[in-house]
């Protein structure tokens, strides 16, 4: 689910399987939104065959808020397109310490959710049964949109790869939103809404950049609102379920991904979707 080329770098935003060769295009490129001179773009990945309205996936990219882009979520999109759900690897601003800080992040990962169902029509979405796909700093966009006020907003499940869902006083959190607001206000946790929808978090026990204790407090808080949350945490992995546990190779993305654990951690990913009538493969 979680496989992704980038150039030479076999780089895992959530999982460990071997880079392939993908199709140069087998997916449109819609824009969602404009910001100024610049287009926000979906990639877009559609089921073969027609008939009744299908569930849909929007994905947000790891990349620490400042770097990454939806060419890093096509591999599991095209794995949900293969399990009969369309699949949306969704663009967001990139923090840069200058303007560009989370908020507008949220605001852009709100934006295309909505403009997802907004085009249920067009791509024969159930708008009833949008699934938000995160990766770490995308987790963190995922799990805000699921605690948001606006029901065109918040997906109806939740997919959590080492997703950023603390406290939110993290200080490196904090100095990209440049003063604007404590992080604190601005945190997954806090912001939770009940009722929550259904979520499954895959976590590992060392992780440094976006601590599984996090995770285990944002689960339990969403089972004490009478939601259904499944949390498996790997022991002795990292970040996106790495061997290398070293703080400074987690946070630089050096990566030696834990092949088992992660076939592991995608079957209860796809077991959990199947359990909520969001796949039957």
């Amino acid at each position: 689910m979680r496989r992704i080329c980038l150039g030479l770098l076999c780089f895992l935003s959530a999982g460990a399987l071997p880079c392939v060769a993908q199709p140069a295009r087998d997916h449109a490129v819609r824009a969602y939104k404009t910001v100024g001179a610049e287009s926000l773009v979906v990639h877009v990945f559609k089921p073969s065959g027609a008939g009744v309205r299908r569930p849909a996936v929007v994905l947000f990219h790891g990349g620490g808020f400042v770097w990454g882009s939806p060419d890093i979520t096509d591999g599991s999109a095209r794995e949900y397109a293969a399990r009969g759900i369309v699949a949306f690897s969704a663009q967001y601003r990139l923090a840069d310490r200058k303007t560009i800080t989370p908020i507008e992040q949220l605001e852009d990962a709100f934006d295309v959710i909505r403009w997802v169902r907004s085009h249920a029509d067009e791509y024969g979405i159930d708008v009833n049964r949008v699934i938000a796909h995160g990766v770490s700093a995308g987790g963190y966009l995922a799990a805000m949109a699921a605690g948001d006020k606006d029901d065109a907003v918040r997906p109806n499940a939740l997919v959590l790869w080492s997703p950023g869902v603390g406290a939110g006083d993290d200080p490196y959190f904090n100095s990209l939103l440049l003063g604007r607001a404590p992080g604190t206000t601005l945190s997954p946790l806090t912001r939770m809404r009940s009722p929550m929808p259904p979520m499954i978090i895959i976590s590992g026990a060392l992780d440094s950049v976006t601590f599984d204790a996090g995770a285990r407090q944002y689960c339990t808080r969403a089972i004490e609102m009478k939601s259904q949350c499944e949390l498996h945490t790997y022991p002795n992995l990292g970040h996106l379920l790495t061997r290398r546990l070293d703080a400074r190779s987690q946070l630089q993305g050096q990566f030696d991904f834990d092949t088992a654990a992660s076939q592991d951690a995608d079957k209860r990913v796809w077991a959990f979707l199947r359990a909520k009538g969001l796949t039957d493969q």
